[in-house]
């Protein structure tokens, strides 16, 4: 087997092993507010790894995607440091999510430039305040980047969607000996949970784009009702896959009528 083959899998490895390196560290350390950010590193490790970072002004969406999540990390680590909660936590994830907001939409500048890209700027932000508020830890961010690396690798367009999904997956469940999550484990997740989501539709915006971007959401959110009116143990797992599910589903059936 020829190493070029393997070096695009090198973001999947690196996410995994950066991610329970450190989450596995500082929950040995007793820092659980730092346990949980094994997640948010070890996707800007593995996004780093699997696409380069470019120090140049990014002309593609992948592109940007390395330094965003980089971004992400370091925001959440500052807010798991100061320990802030209340109004001060609020306001840092919300210019958070504004920011990656305005990058993934090209940073628009000029006053023209924002108002041509206002509409994608606010769903963008809405997406990661969507994926934010329903993330609860390490295992429902590995059932939303299972369902979009499924997404991608049956109906993705072209580019290194798939891999970046599977890098996301293995830092989420490189996170699970973490146990904490908080606000600051959840942000640079949800961040790279939207771009991921995002980008294909950017990119061709198809009807599969769509329906795989709404996979992991219709899971995180309406997978927990689905899963307590099904009750018992088996009840929010078997929840979390048919609302996850649907949509890929659609999307075979869609495939299959054209």
């Amino acid at each position: 087997m020829s190493i070029d083959l393997l070096l695009p899998w090198r973001g999947v490895a690196a996410a995994l092993v950066v991610s329970l390196a450190w989450a596995g560290l500082f929950r040995l350390l007793r820092r659980g507010e730092l346990a949980g950010l094994g997640a948010g590193i070890g996707l800007a490790v593995g996004w780093i790894l699997a696409l380069g970072l470019l120090t140049g002004t990014p002309r593609q969406l992948p592109e940007r995607l390395p330094a965003l999540a980089i971004g992400g990390a370091l925001l959440g680590f500052v807010l798991a440091v100061l320990g802030r909660r209340g109004v001060v936590a609020v306001l840092l994830a919300s210019l958070g999510l504004l920011g990656a907001a305005w990058w993934l939409a090209g940073g628009p500048l000029t006053p023209a430039d924002l108002r041509r890209a206002m509409l994608p700027l606010l769903a963008l932000a809405a997406l990661g305040a969507a994926g934010l508020l329903a993330l609860r830890g390490p295992v429902s961010a590995a059932v939303a980047m299972a369902l979009l690396a499924a997404g991608a690798w049956m109906f993705g367009p072209p580019g290194p969607w798939f891999l970046l999904a599977l890098a996301g997956l293995a830092a989420a469940i490189g996170a699970l000996p973490g146990g904490s999550w908080g606000p600051a484990a959840a942000l640079p997740v949800a961040i790279g949970l939207a771009a991921l989501a995002a980008g294909p539709v950017l990119a061709r915006g198809s009807t599969a784009d769509w329906l795989v971007a709404a996979a992991p959401f219709a899971a995180l959110w309406l997978g927990p009702a689905l899963g307590g009116r099904i009750g018992g143990r088996a009840g929010e797992p078997v929840g979390w896959a048919v609302a996850g599910l649907l949509p890929l589903i659609f999307v075979w059936l869609w495939h299959r009528s054209h």
